[in-house]
Formats: structure tokens, sequence, C-alpha cells
């Protein structure tokens, strides 16, 4: 994901630059169509489970009367059980994970759409001149998403922490400091500030992943696509919601040239990510909570 946002930074400004502003959807669409094609030529169908296992009640039930232990063993091998909606929906910790996906996602969108204007308004410089050195804040997300794992498997398997404490720990670090580096990136006079800001900012974004983004896995394995689905549409609303209400601010503050407006979207941002901290803190769990 983040290699890819890398590689659009690396090329899409040069392409728009060259041919205008059109071409960049055309582009991304073109390398759509391209990935869905290869997909269609390479992807395995997987047997559908009806095939193997009966799927109604009624089914169930005569499957079972008849004794037939084929199907019995398909059934308690396969046959999942009803999601639990009613229990996940009322669940704290489920929503400690969505609320932190949708923070991540405010925090991330809005950096990323607004970045080209960052640049230009603020640290006077042109994506396209920029070389590769543009790409350096989501190549660091990429290297720290992974690290926040690492050091939440570290904490649990050598320090000792619950999978609680571990994910907590890397979450808080990686919001906090997220936090910070948002309230840094409108004080940046020139373009390297502006660059190590960034950095700085997706980085911990990326680290805060090895604590929420994983969570999901720990307290319902069996349901964790469910939770992940609920908390990436949320992540997906806020990147929506952020990016618009960023345009506001900075619009009542007399465009993208003003830096008062910079600070008061940053800030926004920084106190979701630290409100979701507080609530991942309190309300998280480490142990499966649906089975």
């Amino acid at each position: 994901m983040y290699l890819g946002s890398a590689a659009a930074m690396l090329v899409l400004p040069s392409v728009g630059a060259s041919f205008g502003a059109p071409s960049l959807l055309k582009v991304v669409g073109c390398l759509g169509l391209s990935w869905l094609a290869m997909w269609m030529l390479v992807g395995k169908e997987i047997p559908h489970r009806e095939t193997v296992i009966p799927i109604t009640q009624a089914e169930v039930n005569k499957a079972a009367r008849q004794d037939k232990p084929i199907i019995k063993s398909a059934m308690q091998k396969g046959c999942p059980a009803p999601t639990p909606w009613r229990r996940m929906l009322a669940s704290p910790a489920v929503w400690a994970i969505i609320t932190n996906n949708f923070a991540f996602h405010y925090a991330f969108y809005v950096i990323m759409n607004w970045l080209p204007t960052y640049f230009n308004s603020v640290l006077k410089a042109d994506l396209a001149s920029l070389g590769g050195l543009k790409t350096l804040p989501y190549l660091v997300m990429f290297l720290t998403s992974n690290l926040g794992g690492w050091v939440g498997d570290l904490l649990i398997l050598k320090r000792r922490f619950s999978v609680a404490a571990a994910r907590k720990a890397v979450n808080t670090l990686g919001l906090t400091s997220s936090a910070v580096a948002l309230m840094l990136m409108p004080m940046a006079s020139d373009t390297l500030p502006g660059i190590a800001a960034t950095t700085l900012t997706l980085g911990a974004l990326g680290f805060a992943r090895g604590g929420f983004s994983v969570n999901h896995m720990d307290i319902a394995p069996k349901y964790a696509g469910v939770v992940m689905g609920i908390s990436n549409t949320a992540g997906t609303l806020s990147g929506v919601i952020g990016v618009a209400i960023t345009g506001r601010i900075l619009d009542w503050y007399g465009g993208s040239a003003v830096l008062g407006g910079w600070y008061q979207a940053h800030a926004l941002a920084a106190i979701i990510c630290l409100g979701a901290t507080v609530i991942f803190f309190s309300f998280a769990r480490g142990d499966r909570c649906f089975n």
C-alpha cells in the first residue's frame, strides 16, 4: 500500500506537469484495469462451501438425523456460527479499533490529499522538482508499519507484556508522536524541514498500525474480517470527511497561502489522534472476546 503511494509520488507529479491533470486519472484508471485483468487471469476460484457443507438449517438437521459422518465432520470443521453483530457493536474493544482506524485515516488522508498544496503554498516548492526525495515519507511509513508489528511482538515475547499492554504501548507511541509531528508541519519554512516533518508524521502513523490495526486478530480471530471491514469503513469515511473539512478550514482562513488555516486543520487532526489514543488505551483488550 505505502510502496504504491511512494511510486505514485515519484511518477504522477511529472505526468501531471507534462500531460495535464486529467492524465492522472487516465493513468490510475489504466493501472486499475491492468490489475483487474491480471487478477482475472491468475486468480484461483475457491470452492463454494455449499458443495461440501450443508448451509440451510433444514439441511443441517437432515444431515444430523441421517448420521452422515462425512457431512457431520465437515459441519464441525467448516460451518461458521452466525456473526454476533449485536455483541460486536456493543463491545467497547471493537469501538476502540473503529475509532482509532477513523483517527489514523483522518490524519493520513488529510496529509496525502493536501500534500501537493502544502508543498506549493507553504514550502513554495513544486513536487515535480523534488525527485525521489518526495517519496521518503511513504517509504518510511512502509518501514515503520512493519516496525510497529515487530516491536509489539518483541514486547509480548521478550518483555513479557500482555497482548493488550503491547498493543496499547505501540498505539500510544505512534498516534501521540503523529499528533506532535502534525503541528510541526505548518512550522516548516523550507523544503527539507517540511519533508522531515511530513516523514515524521507518516512514520509515526505507520508505527501505530502495530497497535489498533492488528488488534482485531486478538479479540476476534474468527471474525477478524468482519471487524476489519467495519473499522476500514470508518477509516474510509474519515478520509472523505477530513479532506473536505481541511478545505473548508483553509478557505475560512483566507486560502492555502495563509498559515493560520494549516495550523487549525492540523490541530484538529492532532486532537482526533490524541482522543483516539485515550479511547484505545482505556478500552482496548488483548484477549479473545468472540469465539
